[in-house]
């Protein structure tokens, strides 16, 4: 009786591992049949598909193999909405993606680029959603919080010192030369949501190794090849050569430190989808010319770089830039339709020049969640002279349109209210005339800026 038990014991193990070890195989097979699928996935797009008003979801191509059809995971809706709101304004470069947090489907990836923007920056106008060139700006404080509140411990109160400006970064700011006059002691959740440049300098000289910084980055995906079904330039961070250096690459303060913005949506991705970055895809399926699915993509995750702890501060700490930090402006209907139906929304903003100041990039990547519904939305303008339009107002439409694709909830109605115009006393026609000088990047006196050193890169929230 025993032994008849344990043989049927032994058969049922067996049956029970069959599927367990097809599946396993089925995935070995379906990556191998893909790799071979995907010689040049590129070529399976026209050249201006991420330029279209209204790009297919699924299209035709032709192939050596012959004619197949693609399956996108491009949402129309979100794609139309997403190149209506670029039609509207005029910067040199923009660029948006906006990914399924959970998954990293790319729901809508869509440029638009003047003359003189493609002139400026050529090597990435066939497609500037996946051009890793980009000065990451203040976005990279994403990491440097991270790296504080995974790796140190550290909750959205701990303090560091500020003194001055919080969009500028001296050396006096960050205690090199001498220590900060009069520091303001300033938690975490609002030099976040500020976007404060000396604070998160501070943090990476007072707490953290090159090696602490580096090794996060690099689990983020830095100086990586990103997995992609399209070749994306490679986001970078370079090791600080000295303690200024050191500042300079926390608070996103240089032009050295590039993203992508397909790269910026997947790390905004993170607060929801429960710390991870995931292998972003565009390409759902293919089929031959007989319908036969000759192509699938694969559910994958990179990396696993925060717990679940760090996951919730992090959400936290983004979630204090749309409701009362560097995006409030922008999000601010936003955040009605939010509060009425229990959506979840977070980002960080961040501009700075590029190099040899030829034009100004404005950043924002963020993320929104509603019930099972996650998306993570990434932005960068590149403006000329004169700013058009936010990155911010750009991902909070975004983030509502990933959340309600059918425009089923509207803006609240704006109040226009006349008032009385003040009289102008002498007082407030001086007030009115030094609205009028420079913008705080080159509106310092020129004693003041040869004495405390100028900062090389002009940069804000």
């Amino acid at each position: 009786m025993k032994q008849i038990f344990s043989g049927k014991l032994l058969l049922l193990l067996v049956v029970l591992s069959v599927p367990v070890f097809s599946r396993a195989a089925d995935l070995e097979n379906t990556a191998a049949q893909n790799q071979a699928v995907l010689k040049n996935p590129a070529a399976l797009f026209g050249n201006k598909f991420f330029y279209e008003p209204n790009p297919p979801a699924s299209f035709s191509a032709a192939t050596p193999e012959g004619a197949v059809t693609i399956h996108t995971t491009v949402k129309p809706e979100i794609q139309q909405r997403l190149m209506n709101i670029f039609s509207r304004s005029g910067p040199l470069i923009a660029a948006a993606v906006v990914l399924d947090a959970k998954t990293g489907a790319v729901l809508a990836m869509g440029n638009q680029a003047t003359k003189t923007g493609t002139g400026l920056l050529p090597e990435g106008a066939g497609n500037y959603c996946l051009y890793g060139g980009f000065p990451a700006a203040s976005l990279i404080k994403i990491i440097t919080a991270s790296v504080g509140l995974e790796m140190k411990g550290f909750d959205t109160g701990h303090l560091e010192p500020v003194s001055g400006r919080y969009h500028t970064l001296y050396r006096s700011q960050v205690g090199i030369e001498h220590s900060p006059y009069k520091p303001e002691m300033v938690p975490l959740d609002k030099a976040f949501a500020l976007s404060i440049n000396p604070y998160f300098g501070k943090m990476w000289l007072d707490s953290f190794t090159d090696k602490d910084f580096l090794d996060f980055s690099q689990q983020l995906q830095f100086n990586k090849n990103l997995e992609f079904d399209l070749p994306v330039t490679k986001s970078r961070v370079i090791a600080p050569a000295d303690a200024f250096e050191r500042a300079e690459v926390a608070s996103g303060y240089n032009t050295r430190t590039t993203i992508s913005p397909l790269h910026a949506a997947l790390i905004a991705a993170m607060p929801s989808n429960g710390g991870r970055i995931m292998r972003p895809y565009i390409i759902d399926h293919i089929v031959d010319a007989n319908g036969k699915i000759i192509y699938s993509h694969i559910t994958k995750t990179l990396a696993q770089p925060l717990s679940p702890r760090s996951v919730a501060q992090l959400a936290e700490l983004m979630q204090g830039t749309v409701k009362s930090g560097t995006a409030r402006g922008s999000f601010a209907p936003i955040n009605q339709i939010g509060a009425a139906n229990g959506w979840l929304m977070g980002g960080k903003t961040g501009s700075i020049d590029l190099p040899e100041h030829t034009g100004r990039c404005d950043w924002f990547a963020g993320f929104g969640q509603s019930g099972q519904t996650s998306v993570a939305v990434a932005c960068i303008l590149i403006h000329g002279s004169q700013r058009t339009m936010r990155s911010s107002y750009v991902g909070a439409e975004m983030i509502r349109a990933g959340l309600d694709p059918a425009g089923t909830y509207k803006l609240p109605a704006v109040k226009h209210v006349n008032k009385p115009a003040p009289k102008k006393t002498p007082a407030v026609v001086a007030v009115q005339q030094s609205s009028k000088t420079p913008s705080p990047q080159t509106s310092q006196p020129a004693k003041t800026k040869k004495k405390r050193g100028t900062p090389s890169q002009h940069t804000g929230g």
